[in-house]
């Protein structure tokens, strides 16, 4: 059995960066970057009025020949001498000579051709100067960069089409057990309903991810063929049950049989010590605890990240905080507790129905509290790392 922390160095080891391909900006979002992408243009690619006014020299008195009017979107040929000036709008070019933009509030209209400025004006006033945002030739976006809404509009503007991106993984989750049976039949006495694909597949989409599903009876041939299936079709397989040393228990055999290498069993956690992670090739197996709240909790733990290393981005773990603690814990001292939490303010609440059976928390909590091995009693006030939850 090993430390949480050796468990994250071994799949962070294994978890190669997956083959780039080239995507349309309109199917990049949640992709990663595979190369920087290098700014084609200046932005602003001229010097932009940033409000409706006047654009003028600070040079000049307060009273201003108008000799135009420039709009977002015209090629401004107009020149701008001292004691003159030009009507711009928002986005407009900013005329020659011109080194302010007065705001229409400031501006009295004397006549048709005369305007008066109602206060001081400062150089650059304004004005969005050329390549005030990035310069022709600087990285925009460096590699590895997650492609959230803003990077794809940052491309956009850049005059981006397509992007190469880390491809994103093939994934596969595969619930074990006879007793599992899908919501809308009918519950026979001794089984429950199969939530763990449901509740997977949907923490993979809340990051971007998707995943196909599949149950998996408690038999050992049928088990091994799913998995031999699961394994040549996809980048990664996530298999939640089957894994601990029943009777029944044919996950880790037929793993073996299959030519998975273990990379470990078993993690001085709880929830969820007997967690598998093995690879086949570039292959990534993870066999996750049967328990709802256990399996949840290993896939924030270690198979998130491993999934963001796929996919090259730079950030693979979730973020953490440093919280005070509002209530006492106490648990044995050689294994790491993740308990879920309510993180508000600078504070953190350990939630009721910590079993590894029960969602309840995961509901009502917006974190996992890392209570790490080597201490035994936690109270009111220490602070203690969180890691914070897709919600």
């Amino acid at each position: 059995m090993i430390s949480v922390q050796e468990a994250i160095t071994i799949i962070d080891s294994k978890a190669i960066k997956l083959p780039s391909q080239t995507v349309s900006l309109t199917e990049a979002l949640g992709y990663s970057l595979a190369e920087d992408l290098i700014s084609p243009i200046d932005m602003p690619p001229f010097n932009q009025s940033a409000m409706d006014g006047y654009a003028v020299s600070t040079h000049s008195s307060s009273n201003y020949s108008l000799i135009g009017e420039v709009k977002a979107g015209d090629q401004c040929t107009l020149k701008v001498s001292p004691g003159e000036c030009v009507r711009i709008f928002t986005g407009a070019m900013i005329p020659t000579g011109a080194d302010s933009v007065v705001k229409q509030e400031l501006v009295t209209v004397l006549s048709d051709t005369e305007i008066q400025v109602q206060a001081a004006i400062s150089a650059f006033e304004n004005i969005r100067l050329k390549g005030e945002q990035i310069k022709l030739g600087e990285i925009g976006l460096p590699k590895g960069t997650f492609l959230n809404t803003g990077a794809i509009g940052f491309a956009a503007m850049l005059g981006t089409t397509s992007l190469k991106v880390f491809r994103k993984p093939k994934i596969t989750i595969v619930a074990t057990g006879s007793e599992l049976i899908k919501p809308g039949n009918k519950l026979p006495t001794g089984a429950v309903y199969e939530s763990n694909t449901f509740m997977l597949q949907a923490a993979l989409k809340t990051s971007n991810f998707d995943a196909t599903t599949q149950t998996a009876e408690d038999d050992y041939l049928k088990t091994k063929n799913k998995l031999k299936n699961a394994i040549d079709l996809n980048d990664v397989v996530v298999v939640t049950g089957g894994i601990s040393v029943g009777d029944y228990d044919f996950v880790g055999t037929a793993l073996s049989e299959l030519g998975v290498t273990t990379g470990f069993y078993k993690v001085k956690q709880k929830p969820g010590k007997p967690l598998f992670f093995g690879y086949k090739g570039k292959k990534l197996i993870f066999a996750l605890p049967g328990n709802p709240a256990a399996a949840l909790s290993c896939y924030y733990n270690y198979v998130l990240p491993a999934l963001n290393l796929l996919t090259g981005k730079t950030k693979n773990h979730l973020a953490k905080r440093t919280l005070t603690l509002q209530s006492n814990y106490s648990k044995t001292v050689k294994m790491t507790h993740f308990l879920k939490g309510y993180a508000y303010d600078e504070k953190v609440q350990i939630l009721g129905k910590q079993s590894s059976a029960m969602l309840n928390s995961f509901v009502d909590g917006n974190c996992l509290i890392i209570l790490e091995e080597g201490k035994e009693n936690w109270s009111t006030g220490d602070k203690v790392q969180v890691i914070l939850t897709p919600q």
